[in-house]
């Protein structure tokens, strides 16, 4: 059998009016043409819907359980509608975020926050995870977008730019260098005025040949970015240790272990510091910006959660 429910709303008004004629005319169709297109349907179904010996007209047991059908039918697809109307409003869905550890921590609990006050019906759940995690686990379909400050394949992902970040060198204040690098040096309060931006003189690095560094893991894209830094230079840092945390490795800046590269997003971000123990430095311009991200698959269907949450983040950032 073909959509054997497809004539059900005229089935459904002839059971109402119990008149072919008048329900002709609530439909607007000429009584001869429905009463063939029903006749068409009970045909198909091989039993009668209507009993058309009585008047007014009755419903056979067939057409009884048709127009329960019918009703069930209806009510479906109107919770249907009514879920798509709160789904393009906002009212109801889900939407997974993923995100590396420092935006996770540091810079997203702000914008997710504004994002759920304004949203509140939006179930969300987040991850946090290192960049190839993130990368499998949205092109798996266990996430919706990604927020990263890597770059995922063109060809698997749609990105949109949230804002970008640079790469400083970050020195202990209490380290002798910086009376030597001085006129290269900036305050937190210049990286919080954007003074580290705009092609500044970037700081030689062979000026710091001596100095202890704290560097991310091997694994870890900031160290990747550091490593590009170095070898453009070349410069051989003198590495005491390797960490797979910024915040921690920032922690040690501050208490004057040993010097860095950190983006100026956790400088901006984190809390609990004692900024005048870093002095900031500026570096070559060819490596030390990176672009922010918020990516979805390609062919995904980008749903009003996806759009709202990315235009969210592009505004505030």
């Amino acid at each position: 059998m073909d959509d054997i429910f497809h004539k059900k709303t005229l089935i459904y008004t002839i059971a109402k009016e119990q008149s072919f004629s008048k329900a002709a005319q609530k439909l607007f169709i000429a009584q001869p043409s429905l009463s063939l297109m029903v006749k068409n349907l009970e045909e198909e179904l091989g039993t009668p819907l209507f009993d058309r010996s009585c008047k007014p007209i009755r419903l056979t047991e067939a057409g009884q359980a048709y127009i329960h059908a019918t009703g069930q039918i209806i009510a479906i697809e109107r919770t249907f509608k009514e879920y798509i109307l709160a789904l393009n409003n906002l009212e109801t869905g889900s939407l997974r975020i993923g995100s590396n550890q420092l935006l996770s921590s540091l810079v997203l609990p702000k914008h997710i926050s504004a994002f759920m006050q304004a949203y509140p019906k939006i179930q969300l759940s987040l991850m946090d995870a290192n960049s190839t995690s993130l990368e499998n686990e949205i092109a798996n379909g266990s996430l919706d977008i990604v927020i990263d400050n890597s770059e995922l394949s063109a060809e698997l992902f749609e990105q949109k730019h949230l804002t970008s970040e640079y790469l400083l060198l970050a020195v202990p204040a209490r380290f002798p260098e910086n009376e030597v690098c001085k006129n290269y040096g900036l305050s937190y309060e210049d990286i919080l005025q954007n003074r580290h931006k705009g092609n500044p003189p970037a700081i030689p690095l062979e000026l710091f040949s001596n100095t202890p560094f704290i560097l991310m893991n091997r694994n870890n894209d900031t160290r990747k970015q550091t490593n590009a830094i170095f070898q453009a230079a070349n410069f051989t840092p003198k590495v005491l240790f390797e960490m797979d945390r910024l915040t921690n490795l920032y922690s040690y800046v501050e208490h004057g272990t040993a010097a860095s590269l950190v983006s100026d997003t956790l400088v901006r971000n984190i809390r609990g510091v004692d900024q005048s123990n870093i002095i900031f430095y500026p570096l070559p311009t060819n490596y030390n910006r990176r672009n922010i991200y918020a990516y979805y698959k390609k062919n995904k269907y980008c749903t009003k959660a996806m759009t709202a949450l990315i235009e969210s983040l592009s505004s505030l950032m």
